[in-house]
């Protein structure tokens, strides 16, 4: 009698975990079955003179194995001190890699600052470096209060899995748009302003405000519209 009271009591607390309903697949875990797949293509489609074949290679990735795959909770290190953890952020959000070893243009900057603020209190702008804090501090002065910068150096990184992937998968910069359930709706592999010239700047700023436009509208989290931006 007793062991068969000691039978119960435990399959009542191992059922949560022997009949689980969380069937989600994440981000780190779809990205290491597939990511061999997609550089064998990629690299093959270079060495046939065909770059501009990659890019294809990578919507067709993007869309058949990593969007909709959910991100991990990531406790992300503040510059400015103390942590931000996406389990946390109750709006879809950017997050955008990028290494201090290249050099932005002030006028990316800009664009970035003009976003945060215009998509304030609906979309979360996270711009994360891949270096220590205080090189990651010098290159982000200039970043507006409504951009969250962040920083992860290699010693970080090699002890958290789900965070490495966001600089091994695809090398910086990259944006990842991720919507309000944390799943991975889109990535922008080249996001970047290419000059500083104005017609570079818009066509970032517009590429950008696309992108958060189709995010928002995707989930219905706003009546997003695009509009026009004046550079």
């Amino acid at each position: 009698m007793i062991l068969k009271k000691l039978l119960i009591l435990l399959i009542c607390a191992l059922s949560p975990h022997l009949f689980s309903q969380d069937d989600k697949i994440y981000f780190e875990d779809a990205l290491a079955q597939n990511l061999r797949k997609f550089n064998n293509q990629s690299d093959l489609a270079i060495r046939n003179k065909m770059p501009n074949e990659v890019d294809t290679i990578f919507n067709s990735f993007l869309n058949n194995y990593l969007k909709n795959t959910y991100v991990s909770d990531l406790r992300l290190k503040k510059v400015s001190g103390g942590y931000i953890q996406t389990d946390q952020i109750n709006t879809p959000f950017l997050l955008i890699t990028k290494n201090s070893a290249i050099i932005q243009a002030d006028e990316e900057i800009e664009t970035i600052n003009a976003i945060s603020d215009y998509y304030k209190g609906q979309v979360e702008i996270i711009v994360m470096f891949w270096d220590r804090q205080d090189i990651a501090k010098k290159s982000t002065r200039n970043y507006n209060k409504n951009v969250t910068v962040v920083y992860a150096d290699e010693r970080y990184n090699n002890s958290n899995r789900a965070l490495s992937v966001y600089k091994h998968s695809f090398g910086v910069p990259t944006c990842f748009y991720v919507n309000k359930n944390k799943q991975i709706f889109d990535i922008d592999r080249k996001f970047f302003q290419r000059n500083s010239n104005p017609d570079s700047q818009k066509i970032f700023a517009e590429r950008t405000h696309k992108g958060i436009t189709e995010l928002l509208v995707s989930h219905e989290d706003s009546a997003a519209q695009s509009i026009t931006l004046d550079y």
